[in-house]
């Protein structure tokens, strides 16, 4: 499974990717919207984790062009903030593709409900203990990003 991961914080993006990489996931990263608009025609990604107050680009300017291709109309978007007063009220979601966090969200939390997404009751099978992956250890070698 492949997540683009977008945030202008650059802590907080490590933070996010660790946690992913960590849990198995194929990992691009960008550091606004204009940056994710590309990662987004360049690669082909399975979930879309974002920040919604960026530079450039904001997650809901992003969150558009994504839902404008049609290979990520129904793709699952996440998004993260830490203003959730601000946004909650007047943002559209589809009850079924898109989500939204606090940034003060446990890490895990985040992690184990774009499993729970991806791969349903088989989510359980694929984190069996405590909610770790039951798989070989990935080194930072492995890490994909741009």
């Amino acid at each position: 499974m492949t997540i683009l991961l977008v945030d202008d914080n650059k802590d907080y993006l490590k933070l996010l990717r660790d946690a992913f990489f960590e849990s198995g996931y194929t990992v691009h990263t960008a550091d606004d919207g204009e940056e994710g608009c590309a990662m987004l025609s360049k690669y082909e990604v399975d979930v879309i984790v974002s920040d919604i107050r960026m530079p450039r680009l904001d997650g809901l300017k992003l969150h558009a062009f994504a839902r404008e291709m049609d290979r990520y109309k129904r793709t699952i978007f996440i998004f993260v903030s830490g203003f959730k007063d601000i946004y909650k009220d007047f943002l559209l979601l589809d009850d079924q593709t898109d989500f939204f966090f606090e940034k003060t969200t446990p890490l895990a939390e985040i992690v184990e409900t774009v499993d729970r997404l991806m791969f349903g009751s088989f989510a359980k099978i694929w984190r069996p203990e405590a909610g770790q992956p039951d798989r070989k250890k990935r080194t930072n070698d492995e890490r994909v990003d741009p």
